[in-house]
Protein backbone atom coordinates (compact mmCIF):
# COMPACT_ATOMS: atom_id res chain seq x y z
CA UNK A 1 0.00 0.00 0.00
CA UNK A 2 2.77 2.43 0.93
CA UNK A 3 4.60 1.65 -2.30
CA UNK A 4 1.40 2.41 -4.22
CA UNK A 5 1.10 5.77 -2.41
CA UNK A 6 4.78 6.52 -3.10
CA UNK A 7 4.33 5.82 -6.81
CA UNK A 8 1.28 8.06 -6.93
CA UNK A 9 3.16 10.92 -5.27
CA UNK A 10 5.99 10.60 -7.81
CA UNK A 11 3.55 10.84 -10.73
CA UNK A 12 1.86 13.88 -9.21
CA UNK A 13 5.18 15.67 -8.68
CA UNK A 14 6.31 14.97 -12.25
CA UNK A 15 3.00 16.26 -13.61
CA UNK A 16 3.28 19.44 -11.53
CA UNK A 17 6.84 20.22 -12.67
CA UNK A 18 5.85 19.77 -16.31
CA UNK A 19 3.06 22.34 -16.06
CA UNK A 20 4.53 25.12 -13.89
CA UNK A 21 7.99 25.87 -15.30
CA UNK A 22 9.34 29.28 -14.31
CA UNK A 23 10.31 32.10 -16.60
CA UNK A 24 13.99 32.99 -16.96
CA UNK A 25 13.65 35.90 -14.52
CA UNK A 26 12.31 33.78 -11.67
CA UNK A 27 14.80 32.54 -9.08
CA UNK A 28 15.00 31.75 -5.40
CA UNK A 29 17.52 33.60 -3.27
CA UNK A 30 19.97 30.68 -3.20
CA UNK A 31 19.95 26.89 -2.88
CA UNK A 32 22.51 25.80 -0.23
CA UNK A 33 23.77 22.28 0.33
CA UNK A 34 21.78 19.47 1.92
CA UNK A 35 23.06 17.50 4.93
CA UNK A 36 24.72 15.22 2.33
CA UNK A 37 26.71 18.08 0.79
CA UNK A 38 25.05 18.53 -2.60
CA UNK A 39 22.75 21.52 -3.22
CA UNK A 40 19.05 21.18 -2.42
CA UNK A 41 16.67 21.10 0.54
CA UNK A 42 17.43 19.12 3.71
CA UNK A 43 17.51 15.70 2.00
CA UNK A 44 16.19 16.25 -1.55
CA UNK A 45 18.69 17.38 -4.16
CA UNK A 46 18.23 20.17 -6.68
CA UNK A 47 19.74 20.51 -10.15
CA UNK A 48 21.32 23.78 -8.94
CA UNK A 49 25.12 23.83 -8.75
CA UNK A 50 27.44 26.31 -7.07
CA UNK A 51 29.26 28.86 -9.19
CA UNK A 52 32.73 27.71 -10.36
CA UNK A 53 35.33 28.13 -7.62
CA UNK A 54 32.78 29.14 -4.97
CA UNK A 55 33.03 26.89 -1.88
CA UNK A 56 30.32 26.17 0.65
CA UNK A 57 30.80 24.57 4.07
CA UNK A 58 28.07 23.12 6.24
CA UNK A 59 27.42 21.58 9.62
CA UNK A 60 24.26 19.63 10.38
CA UNK A 61 22.82 17.11 12.76
CA UNK A 62 19.92 14.70 13.14
CA UNK A 63 18.49 13.07 16.25
CA UNK A 64 16.23 10.03 15.90
CA UNK A 65 14.36 8.12 18.57
CA UNK A 66 12.71 4.68 18.40
CA UNK A 67 10.58 2.94 21.04
CA UNK A 68 10.83 -0.48 19.39
CA UNK A 69 13.70 -1.21 19.43
CA UNK A 70 14.46 1.17 22.33
CA UNK A 71 17.18 3.07 20.54
CA UNK A 72 18.41 6.64 20.01
CA UNK A 73 20.78 7.76 17.26
CA UNK A 74 22.38 11.17 16.88
CA UNK A 75 24.38 12.07 13.77
CA UNK A 76 26.63 15.05 13.08
CA UNK A 77 27.40 15.93 9.45
CA UNK A 78 30.31 18.08 8.25
CA UNK A 79 30.10 18.95 4.55
CA UNK A 80 32.07 20.86 1.93
CA UNK A 81 30.82 21.71 -1.57
CA UNK A 82 32.55 23.38 -4.53
CA UNK A 83 31.39 24.42 -7.99
CA UNK A 84 33.70 23.09 -10.72
CA UNK A 85 32.02 24.44 -13.87
CA UNK A 86 28.71 26.18 -14.48
CA UNK A 87 26.94 22.80 -14.36
CA UNK A 88 29.26 20.62 -12.23
CA UNK A 89 29.47 20.41 -8.45
CA UNK A 90 31.60 18.25 -6.16
CA UNK A 91 30.96 17.67 -2.47
CA UNK A 92 32.04 15.57 0.48
CA UNK A 93 30.52 14.55 3.80
CA UNK A 94 32.02 13.30 7.05
CA UNK A 95 29.33 11.82 9.37
CA UNK A 96 29.79 11.20 13.09
CA UNK A 97 27.46 8.83 14.93
CA UNK A 98 26.50 8.62 18.60
CA UNK A 99 24.19 5.65 19.30
CA UNK A 100 22.46 4.69 22.54
CA UNK A 101 20.87 1.25 22.96
CA UNK A 102 18.65 1.72 26.00
CA UNK A 103 17.88 -2.00 26.18
CA UNK A 104 21.53 -2.74 26.94
CA UNK A 105 22.32 0.63 28.56
CA UNK A 106 25.17 0.97 26.06
CA UNK A 107 26.44 3.95 24.04
CA UNK A 108 28.87 4.11 21.11
CA UNK A 109 30.29 6.97 19.03
CA UNK A 110 32.43 6.84 15.91
CA UNK A 111 33.09 8.46 12.53
CA UNK A 112 30.84 6.95 9.86
CA UNK A 113 31.36 6.22 6.16
CA UNK A 114 32.82 9.27 4.41
CA UNK A 115 31.23 9.96 1.03
CA UNK A 116 32.19 11.95 -2.07
CA UNK A 117 29.64 13.18 -4.64
CA UNK A 118 29.66 14.63 -8.13
CA UNK A 119 26.56 16.33 -9.56
CA UNK A 120 26.09 17.16 -13.23
CA UNK A 121 23.24 19.37 -14.48
CA UNK A 122 22.89 18.37 -18.10
CA UNK A 123 19.70 20.28 -18.95
CA UNK A 124 18.41 23.61 -17.64
CA UNK A 125 14.68 24.26 -17.13
CA UNK A 126 12.96 25.52 -20.26
CA UNK A 127 9.94 27.81 -20.16
CA UNK A 128 9.65 27.63 -23.96
CA UNK A 129 9.28 23.83 -23.97
CA UNK A 130 7.59 23.65 -20.55
CA UNK A 131 10.20 21.27 -19.13
CA UNK A 132 12.00 21.06 -15.78
CA UNK A 133 15.77 20.84 -15.56
CA UNK A 134 17.54 17.51 -15.15
CA UNK A 135 20.77 16.27 -13.63
CA UNK A 136 22.64 13.22 -12.35
CA UNK A 137 24.34 12.64 -9.02
CA UNK A 138 26.99 10.01 -8.25
CA UNK A 139 28.13 9.26 -4.69
CA UNK A 140 30.91 6.92 -3.56
CA UNK A 141 31.02 5.77 0.08
CA UNK A 142 34.35 4.93 1.70
CA UNK A 143 34.51 2.21 4.40
CA UNK A 144 35.73 4.48 7.20
CA UNK A 145 33.04 3.59 9.74
CA UNK A 146 32.76 0.65 12.12
CA UNK A 147 29.61 -1.42 11.40
CA UNK A 148 30.05 -3.26 14.71
CA UNK A 149 29.61 0.05 16.55
CA UNK A 150 26.63 1.15 14.43
CA UNK A 151 28.70 3.91 12.78
CA UNK A 152 29.20 2.31 9.35
CA UNK A 153 27.30 0.24 6.81
CA UNK A 154 29.81 -0.92 4.21
CA UNK A 155 32.68 -3.40 4.18
CA UNK A 156 34.43 -2.40 0.96
CA UNK A 157 32.24 -0.17 -1.21
CA UNK A 158 29.00 1.80 -1.44
CA UNK A 159 27.51 3.58 -4.46
CA UNK A 160 24.48 5.84 -4.88
CA UNK A 161 23.26 6.99 -8.30
CA UNK A 162 20.38 9.48 -8.58
CA UNK A 163 18.48 11.18 -11.38
CA UNK A 164 17.40 14.72 -10.41
CA UNK A 165 14.66 17.00 -11.71
CA UNK A 166 13.69 20.45 -10.47
CA UNK A 167 12.00 23.67 -11.55
CA UNK A 168 10.80 26.96 -10.11
CA UNK A 169 7.50 28.55 -10.98
CA UNK A 170 5.35 31.58 -10.28
CA UNK A 171 1.87 30.35 -9.34
CA UNK A 172 -0.77 33.00 -9.96
CA UNK A 173 -3.49 33.15 -7.29
CA UNK A 174 -6.54 35.48 -7.28
CA UNK A 175 -4.83 38.03 -5.02
CA UNK A 176 -1.08 37.46 -5.52
CA UNK A 177 1.66 35.46 -7.19
CA UNK A 178 3.58 32.86 -5.16
CA UNK A 179 6.95 31.43 -6.11
CA UNK A 180 7.29 27.65 -5.77
CA UNK A 181 10.35 25.46 -6.18
CA UNK A 182 9.75 21.81 -7.11
CA UNK A 183 12.45 19.17 -6.57
CA UNK A 184 12.71 15.42 -7.07
CA UNK A 185 15.42 12.78 -7.12
CA UNK A 186 15.30 9.01 -7.47
CA UNK A 187 17.73 6.18 -7.95
CA UNK A 188 19.47 3.25 -6.30
CA UNK A 189 21.92 2.64 -3.47
CA UNK A 190 24.13 -0.47 -3.41
CA UNK A 191 26.65 -1.45 -0.75
CA UNK A 192 28.89 -4.34 0.17
CA UNK A 193 27.83 -5.25 3.71
CA UNK A 194 30.58 -7.81 4.32
CA UNK A 195 30.37 -11.59 4.87
CA UNK A 196 29.48 -12.16 1.19
CA UNK A 197 26.37 -9.97 1.42
CA UNK A 198 25.18 -7.01 -0.58
CA UNK A 199 22.43 -4.55 0.31
CA UNK A 200 20.47 -2.47 -2.15
CA UNK A 201 17.40 -0.26 -2.11
CA UNK A 202 15.62 2.37 -4.13
CA UNK A 203 15.57 6.06 -3.18
CA UNK A 204 12.86 8.62 -3.92
CA UNK A 205 12.90 12.16 -2.49
CA UNK A 206 10.39 14.87 -3.38
CA UNK A 207 10.12 18.43 -2.15
CA UNK A 208 8.69 21.92 -2.54
CA UNK A 209 10.15 25.21 -1.35
CA UNK A 210 8.02 28.34 -0.89
CA UNK A 211 9.32 31.81 0.13
CA UNK A 212 6.96 33.26 2.75
CA UNK A 213 8.20 36.87 2.98
CA UNK A 214 8.82 39.56 0.37
CA UNK A 215 12.60 39.35 0.54
CA UNK A 216 12.43 35.53 0.13
CA UNK A 217 14.86 35.09 3.02
CA UNK A 218 12.33 33.02 5.02
CA UNK A 219 11.12 29.88 3.25
CA UNK A 220 8.88 26.90 3.98
CA UNK A 221 9.86 23.48 2.71
CA UNK A 222 8.02 20.17 2.58
CA UNK A 223 9.70 16.90 1.62
CA UNK A 224 8.63 13.32 1.09
CA UNK A 225 11.38 10.70 1.52
CA UNK A 226 11.10 7.03 0.58
CA UNK A 227 13.39 4.03 0.87
CA UNK A 228 11.89 1.15 -1.10
CA UNK A 229 12.84 -2.45 -1.84
CA UNK A 230 15.45 -2.44 0.91
CA UNK A 231 16.94 -5.93 0.65
CA UNK A 232 20.06 -7.82 1.64
CA UNK A 233 21.39 -10.46 -0.77
CA UNK A 234 23.70 -13.22 0.43
CA UNK A 235 25.34 -16.12 -1.35
CA UNK A 236 24.36 -18.38 1.56
CA UNK A 237 20.88 -17.05 2.40
CA UNK A 238 17.78 -15.89 0.61
CA UNK A 239 16.87 -12.22 0.13
CA UNK A 240 15.65 -10.56 3.33
CA UNK A 241 13.89 -7.21 3.73
CA UNK A 242 15.70 -4.72 5.98
CA UNK A 243 12.88 -2.24 6.48
CA UNK A 244 11.39 0.19 4.00
CA UNK A 245 9.90 3.50 5.05
CA UNK A 246 7.93 6.45 3.73
CA UNK A 247 8.54 9.78 5.48
CA UNK A 248 7.22 13.33 5.54
CA UNK A 249 9.48 16.25 6.44
CA UNK A 250 8.17 19.82 6.97
CA UNK A 251 10.70 22.53 7.78
CA UNK A 252 11.79 26.16 7.50
CA UNK A 253 14.83 27.89 6.04
CA UNK A 254 16.36 31.30 6.71
CA UNK A 255 18.77 32.32 3.98
CA UNK A 256 20.94 35.26 2.95
CA UNK A 257 23.62 35.58 0.29
CA UNK A 258 26.14 33.78 2.51
CA UNK A 259 24.30 32.05 5.38
CA UNK A 260 21.54 29.42 5.29
CA UNK A 261 19.87 27.82 8.32
CA UNK A 262 17.43 24.96 7.69
CA UNK A 263 15.56 22.85 10.21
CA UNK A 264 12.78 20.28 9.99
CA UNK A 265 11.03 17.36 11.62
CA UNK A 266 10.87 14.04 9.79
CA UNK A 267 8.31 11.34 10.64
CA UNK A 268 9.09 7.91 9.18
CA UNK A 269 6.35 5.36 8.66
CA UNK A 270 8.40 2.18 9.00
CA UNK A 271 7.34 -1.13 7.54
CA UNK A 272 7.80 -4.31 9.54
CA UNK A 273 7.90 -4.71 13.31
CA UNK A 274 9.63 -1.40 14.11
CA UNK A 275 7.60 1.53 15.38
CA UNK A 276 7.52 4.79 13.43
CA UNK A 277 10.53 7.07 13.88
CA UNK A 278 10.69 10.81 14.54
CA UNK A 279 13.84 12.73 13.61
CA UNK A 280 14.89 16.32 14.23
CA UNK A 281 17.15 17.52 11.39
CA UNK A 282 19.12 20.78 11.17
CA UNK A 283 21.65 22.07 8.64
CA UNK A 284 23.67 25.30 8.63
CA UNK A 285 25.69 26.53 5.64
CA UNK A 286 28.15 29.29 4.87
CA UNK A 287 29.01 30.26 1.27
CA UNK A 288 32.23 32.10 0.49
CA UNK A 289 31.94 35.02 -1.90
Amino acid sequence: MRRFIAGGVVLIMVAMTQNVIASDSTFLVRIPSTIYGTSGLLLTQSINTLAPGKPNVGLGFSIGDDDRPDFREAQLFATATMGLKHNLEVSGQIPYFADTDRRKNKSESEIGDINLSLKWRFMDPSADFNMPGFGLSFTVFLPTGEPELGAGNIDSFGLKVLAIASAEADIELPTKIILFGFYANGGIYVQDSGDATEEEHGIVDLGILVPINKSRTLQFLLEGNMRLGRETRSFQTSITNNGDYVAILPGFRYITNQIALTGGWQHRFNEGANDDTDMLIFNGNYSFQ
